[in-house]
């Protein structure tokens, strides 16, 4: 990014594909992009793309739905002290709930009902949930509240095929719990230095986080000299404690960090990167791994 030297493109979504970019990828009109960066230059970014995408903070949100994640949401977010109205149609549920969740205001009601989330004030909020255990009452309210003015709408869903129309939908995020399942499941399968890792857009890709061992012979080299194929992206180096976006010349030491970016189809590639010298347990549950997916 020219003139943002402390942001990087990791991903960029475009028509339901996702790509991992590289110096010479383009940006198209509608793509949505993965950026990883300080708050401050990616409110910097926000500001020189387009005054219309600054972010208003949120004050006030709107949960449909008192799962466990609604529930942890709706407590997280009033710790933020952000005003949380949430809308459970189970009365016991909302018994409990409300006993749970004192600062929260818990509304016993079917989510589906325009007239009552019209009277809860659902066009004065500044984000709306989803988060009921029905996929399409989930995409259908956050485009309903999307109609009545809501910026930011999020829904939940267990399908994977519906990650890939979101965009269309013009729905800002989809949240599927059984992909993050898959990553916990993965990051306990694959084991090693491998502590995290997470799915993108429906699995097509993957952000895995590495701890960098001594023997691999990746160590002392920089970015650059590593010649990573198309598909595989660093976007992250944390050193000493430090977070780093790093750049060509930045080098990768022993015990660091980093957070890769890549399509699933390049999982065996990327393997060959952090594949120790001796080989080792590492490179046996990764192979486990693959085996088994």
């Amino acid at each position: 990014l020219e003139n943002f030297q402390g942001l990087l493109i990791t991903a960029i979504s475009r028509n339901g594909e996702l790509i991992i970019p590289n110096g010479s990828t383009e940006l198209l009109a509608n793509d949505t992009i993965y950026v990883i960066g300080k708050t401050t230059d990616i409110n910097n970014l926000n500001n020189r793309i387009s005054k219309d995408i600054i972010n208003k903070e949120v004050e006030r949100v709107m949960i449909l739905g008192g799962s466990n994640i609604g529930y942890y949401l709706a407590q997280k977010l009033a710790k933020d002290n952000i005003l949380v109205t949430l809308v459970e149609q189970n009365k016991e549920r909302c018994k409990e709930l409300s006993e749970a969740l004192e600062d929260i205001l818990i509304i016993h009601g079917d989510g589906t009902d325009i007239h009552l989330l019209e009277e809860e004030g659902i066009s004065s909020m500044d984000a709306f949930v989803g988060a009921t255990g029905f996929d399409e009452e989930n995409l259908l309210m956050a485009l309903m509240a999307k109609q009545s003015g809501v910026p930011k709408t999020i829904a939940k869903i267990s399908r994977e095929n519906y990650t890939k129309i979101i965009d269309r939908l013009g729905i800002e995020v989809a949240l599927n719990p059984i992909l993050i399942t898959a990553s916990e499941i993965l990051k306990v399968i694959r084991g090693g230095k491998i502590v995290s890792v997470s799915l993108l857009l429906g699995g097509d890709g993957e952000v895995t986080e590495i701890i960098i061992g001594k023997d691999l012979p990746i160590v002392g080299k920089s970015l650059e000299e590593l010649k990573l194929p198309k598909g595989i992206i660093i976007g992250v180096i944390v050193h000493n404690g430090e977070v780093i976006i790093p750049n060509g010349k930045t080098r990768i030491h022993a015990n660091d960090r980093i957070v890769v970016f890549c399509l699933s189809d390049n999982l065996p590639t990327l393997k060959m990167f952090f594949k120790s010298q001796k080989g080792g347990i590492l490179s046996e549950l990764w192979n486990r791994a693959k085996g088994t997916r």
